[in-house]
């Protein structure tokens, strides 16, 4: 499923690109976004409208004037001709991850990084301003910080920085280490043979 999204979220990409640019240049970046929002919304509340959208069996001519007829007037143009150059190539039901690319998009315009935090407890004022300044430091960007408490990582903290994964946990000790004995055992200990 996860392997999907990304897949997904690298073909909206270059909608996403394209749409962000047309926002900035009329200034109306939040706007935009705030339709996407909505679509999103729609789609997740209409299940027919999310069916319609992906349909295979539905004609691009005739997913092309449904929108017209459902959108012209309550979306800005650029959303609309967006979506109906989505619908041309088949993608007109990528809504969920085009609103995930344009939002990074404009976070990274306004010189922002999401960032996860996962540690087995949660972590006090002082670690997490500690924490915020070494994301600031790493990234040179404003971190946006997601704090999540996990339990199953034993000990230690995971920080996802965009696209990069920062591992400390002792969950992930503990699996490097067993793994190297497994690997010392496969090899045997090389006692009692004679060269």
């Amino acid at each position: 499923m996860a392997e999907a999204f990304e897949q997904a979220l690298e073909l909206a990409d270059v909608y996403a690109a394209a749409l962000f640019a047309l926002a900035q240049e009329a200034n109306r970046v939040a706007e935009v976004r705030g339709e996407l929002e909505e679509l999103v919304r729609l789609e997740q509340t209409e299940p027919a409208l999310a069916t319609f959208l992906r349909s295979a069996a539905i004609q691009v001519d005739q997913r092309q004037a449904s929108l017209e007829r459902m959108f012209r007037g309550r979306l800005s143009d650029i959303v609309l001709d967006t979506l109906h150059v989505m619908n041309r190539h088949g993608r007109a039901g990528l809504l969920a991850p085009l609103l995930r690319c344009y939002v990074l998009r404009e976070e990274h315009a306004r010189g922002q990084v999401e960032v996860v935090a996962r540690s087995a407890v949660e972590l006090d004022a002082a670690h997490r301003a500690a924490l915020e300044r070494w994301v600031a430091e790493v990234s040179l960007r404003k971190p946006l910080m997601e704090y999540v408490v996990d339990p199953e990582l034993i000990g230690g903290l995971v920080v996802q920085v965009g696209d990069y994964r920062f591992d400390h946990s002792v969950r992930r000790h503990l699996r490097v280490a067993r793994a190297r004995l497994l690997e010392r055992s496969d090899r045997g200990l090389g006692i009692g043979t004679d060269g």
